[in-house]
């Protein structure tokens, strides 16, 4: 990879250039514009590029060392094993079903022991001593230094204690809560340095109205709600409180309000970057990034299928909420039903049909036209005469043979 993009200066092969000379992936030919990610700290840079042992043993249990430093847990609904049966060096992050971040209230309930942002309340010695107890294995020098790392650096640390004091001096009601908002209006460029701006916490007494999108702090876990809270993957600290390791500086995840840039005019344009977009630019190596993220290894796989997962959620979560800009009900055969059969119709046995139209890849209907593709190429081609499968899975038997 020796090309240089002339827009974000991701590196590439020079087979990725597009028609117009341009980059695609990396930042849309320059739509895209987002500030580098800040060099790491001594000690987290050293763990990521040393070869010493105890850098070694770092990168091998580096997604246990995050877990251990979180402020939110990883929520999924299967992870996928079965697929690491053949040794770490091959690990793999596989998960099933739906994922989410998850964050607790800031004191632990009765009887038991405090984890993720709670540790964050203790004094180091209490908090290093309840990680090393659930991580056994791994080095107590080595989670000291990032703990206190991260302590120093990561402003997402004094927020939360600031919000327990507040909550502290506020007594024990139910109905008081600091939410975490995000900033509207604020429009970074590509030479402003991340950081955590764009969240403001909102404190009892300011009448500043609610969002969907606000992360939401108790002191106690409410009676009326669930001990875990889940984070909407639209909030720019959906990455930074569970990836620590990757933004020790908490810098600022995707969020709704980045605009895409409109090169020729030279301003920002009214669309926004989507998702997989803020994702791929993050993904790519630049020269003058030393980038925790692609550093990450293991940790960098999880980053990148949870990116994924939750740009597929959002999408979905879109479908769900806006069916009739796109004539659901023509597709799922309700006015049909109505037309031919009239008041005959049993509305309760059709029920509600989610539809997803063609454009979401991997859909049925997305299915059916890749099918009819392949057959209106067949049917111009004539016979199709070779088949060809390209796996990568060790266990096939044409392999093993």
């Amino acid at each position: 990879m020796d090309i240089i993009c002339s827009d974000c200066n991701a590196l590439h092969w020079k087979a990725e250039r597009a028609q117009k000379g341009h980059f695609g992936l990396c930042c849309d030919g320059g739509q895209v514009q987002l500030p580098i990610l800040r060099e790491p700290p001594r000690t987290l840079r050293g763990l990521f590029a040393s070869q010493d042992p105890t850098a070694v043993e770092f990168r091998e249990n580096i997604t246990q060392y995050n877990a251990a430093l979180a402020f939110t847990s990883l929520g999924v609904d299967e992870v996928d094993h079965a697929i690491n049966r053949y040794g770490p060096k091959h690990w793999v992050f596989r998960i099933h079903g739906n994922l989410r971040h998850l964050s607790g209230a800031l004191c632990a309930p009765p009887g038991e022991s405090p984890s993720y942002s709670q540790l964050y309340l203790y004094d180091p010695t209490s908090a290093l001593r309840l990680r090393m107890d659930r991580n056994p294995n791994i080095r107590q020098s080595t989670m000291k230094q990032l703990q206190d790392m991260i302590s120093s650096v990561n402003p997402y640390t004094r927020m939360y204690q600031h919000a327990y004091e507040v909550l502290r001096d506020r007594g024990d009601f139910e109905d008081v809560s600091v939410r975490l908002q995000v900033m509207p209006g604020n429009d970074r460029r590509r030479y402003n340095l991340p950081s955590s701006e764009e969240v403001a916490m909102i404190l009892p007494g300011d009448h500043i109205p609610k969002d969907s999108r606000d992360i939401v702090l108790h002191k106690r876990t409410p009676s009326d709600q669930p001990p875990l809270l889940r984070i909407t993957e639209r909030h720019p600290a959906y990455s930074p409180l569970h990836y620590v390791l990757l933004f020790p500086y908490g810098e600022s995840g995707w969020h709704e309000n980045i605009p895409l840039y409109d090169v020729e005019r030279g301003c920002p344009k009214q669309k926004r970057v989507s998702q997989s977009r803020y994702a791929a630019f993050r993904l790519h190596p630049r020269r003058e990034e030393f980038s925790s993220i692609l550093h990450g290894g293991r940790l960098l796989q999880q980053y990148a299928v949870d990116m994924w997962a939750s740009a597929e959620q959002n999408k979905l979560n879109y479908l769900y909420h806006n069916q009739g800009k796109f004539r659901a009900t023509v597709y799922s055969g309700l006015e049909d039903a109505v037309a031919t059969r009239g008041s005959e119709v049993d509305l309760g046995s059709l029920g509600k049909r989610i539809v997803l139209p063609s454009s979401h890849i991997g859909s049925s209907r997305h299915m059916q036209q890749r099918f009819q593709d392949a057959m209106a190429i067949a049917r111009y081609y004539q016979k199709v005469d070779m088949f060809l499968i390209m796996t990568a899975n060790p266990d096939c038997s044409p392999r093993r043979q």
